[in-house]
């Protein structure tokens, strides 16, 4: 039984299988947020200063590359309003995607490799995989088989950056803003 939402018992007092989904979900926010505090506690300068380094080239990567598309360098008309996957599906929007997203992630990767524990690693390169998978190998564009497994590519990274910014400790109002914004693309 599903049973009431707010207490996850039914009225006879039997934990109900929202109760249950909700308090595993709790004890994998509580698994997080004490990996979130190791990993952060053995943070160096230098991986602060790579963690930036990271920041800028992500927002970069999510920037640059829809510019370059609207400028025209890789079909033209444009779609507007268009999602980053399909900005970056071919060209040099493509390019200049693929190689300042490995150059975030060679930051980031350096920092989960020095200061993260064996699960924040294994994580990491999940992450890592899943964002190959979707964007270099199913990129949006390259058939129904293809954007099927983008899409579901798609939907695993976003929960994982979910993940990552809990890790990481963004603040709650950053990542509630991720999360509308998950919600307009889902919309869209």
């Amino acid at each position: 039984r599903l049973g009431d939402v707010t207490n996850g018992m039914t009225p006879n007092g039997e934990e109900t299988l929202l109760g249950r989904l909700a308090a595993r979900l709790r004890q994998l926010e509580r698994r997080i947020d004490d990996e979130s505090a190791a990993l952060l506690s053995r943070l160096t300068a230098r991986d602060e200063e790579l963690l930036r380094s990271a920041r800028r080239l992500y927002h970069a990567c999510s920037v640059v590359p829809c510019l370059l598309y609207y400028l025209r360098t890789s079909e033209s008309p444009t779609k507007f309003p268009a999602t980053i996957s399909f900005t970056i599906r071919k060209g040099v929007p493509r390019w200049t995607h693929h190689a300042l997203w490995l150059a975030g992630w060679a930051c980031m990767g350096r920092v989960f490799q020095s200061a993260g524990s064996a699960a924040t690693r294994r994580f990491a390169a999940a992450m890592f995989a899943t964002g190959i998978w979707t964007t270099f190998i199913f990129r949006l564009g390259g058939g129904l088989l293809s954007d099927a497994a983008h899409l579901l590519g798609a939907a695993a990274y976003m929960v994982d950056h979910e993940v990552l910014l809990r890790l990481w400790a963004v603040a709650p109002p950053y990542r509630a803003a991720f999360r509308a914004s998950l919600g307009v693309l889902l919309a869209a």
